[in-house]
Parts: structure tokens; sequence; C-alpha cells
């Protein structure tokens, strides 16, 4: 069974400022660009453990965001119109 990030989207945050996270491969990473913390995703399981992460470097961050849909930036979603 594959993990679906969509079914735990507002549930599962960033457990070092409590953000939300976007799914890029094998890895969950935080939409605040002052944390950038990155949390592996091994045999469908995230490992949410703050020792365990590693910050995603800003040159890196940016294109992560742009591909999930967000602001490369700021992190935030593009707003509805």
């Amino acid at each position: 069974m594959s993990f679906d990030v969509k079914l735990l989207d507002g549930l599962l945050v960033c457990t070092k400022c409590r953000s939300a996270l976007i799914r890029d491969g094998d890895h969950l990473i935080c939409v605040k660009p002052d944390c950038r913390i990155q949390f592996s995703i091994r045999d469908e399981i995230p490992n949410m453990l703050l020792e365990d992460s590693v910050v995603v470097p800003i040159g890196n961050w940016g294109p992560i965001m742009e591909r999930s849909g967000r602001d490369s930036v700021s992190g935030a979603k593009p707003s509805a119109r």
C-alpha cells in the first residue's frame, strides 16, 4: 500500500514549526522558508523525528516548492481566484 500524503494533509505537519508539508519523492518537506526541514519516507512510513531530519538548502528548496505548485520564495499555495 502506497503512502498518500493527501489523506493526511492538515494532520501531518512539520514537527519543528507545525507548518504544512509537501511530498517530493521519498521525502516530506516543510513549506516554511525559514524551516525547510526534510523528513524521509521509508517503507511508506514517514519518519517525523527531528534528529533524523535534514534542512534543505535554500537553493534546492525553491525548485521543490515550484514542482509542487507552490511559490518558490514563500512556499505559499497560489490563491484561488
